[in-house]
């Protein structure tokens, strides 16, 4: 290690979040959605990923459930 670099991690590194992904770069900033616009009218919505399919579901006290 030379003097310049002092031990400290790079700031382009340290400036932006590790990405879950294991991809370089910056993580990107979460969409909001809202739940009508996934719903619309629906109980419950189904999310294909990676190849599983996920039930997203409103319960009657209007929470959500996300399931296998």
């Amino acid at each position: 290690m030379n003097s310049s670099e002092g031990g400290r991690t790079p700031a382009s590194t340290a400036t932006f979040p590790e990405r879950p992904d294991g991809h370089d770069g910056p993580a990107r900033m979460p969409r909001e959605v809202a739940s009508s616009e996934l719903l619309h009218d629906a109980d419950r919505l189904f999310i294909r990923h990676e190849g599983q399919c996920y039930t997203l579901r409103v319960t009657a006290s209007k929470k959500l459930i996300l399931t296998k």
